[in-house]
This record gives C-alpha cells, structure tokens and sequence, in this order.
C-alpha cells in the first residue's frame, strides 16, 4: 500500500479533523437510533480516516524551519 504525505496547519488539521469528527459522530449516533450497523460499514473509509486523524492529533507538530 502506498502512503501519501500531506502537510497542515494546525488551523487547517483541526478544522479537517473537527469536520470528520462531527460526521463520523452523527454516522454512530445514526446507526445506534436506527440499528442499523451497516451505516457503520457503508462509512468506512471515513472511520479509517477519523481513526489515522486521531492517532496524528497526539504527534508533536514541528514548525517549517525544523
């Protein structure tokens, strides 16, 4: 599997990550209300996006000159 390497901001990531966050929150909170887990499934590749968003949250950020 290839990777790609994309760079933010701190502004730019927290607003990407917010915005998936909300989604992927409205989606758990969907398929709960409807028990339907396929809602779930259908979204994976935006769990899996949330999850990698998540993990780089924790990361320490360096600035452009390090």
């Amino acid at each position: 599997m290839s990777r790609k390497r994309v760079y933010f901001t701190e502004d730019q990531f927290q607003a990407v990550y917010q915005l998936v966050s909300e989604r992927v929150d409205y989606l758990v909170e969907r398929s709960i209300d409807l028990q339907d887990s396929e809602i779930l499934d259908d979204y994976e590749h935006l769990l899996d996006a949330h999850t990698v968003l998540a993990e780089a949250d924790k990361w320490v950020l360096c600035n452009e000159e390090d």
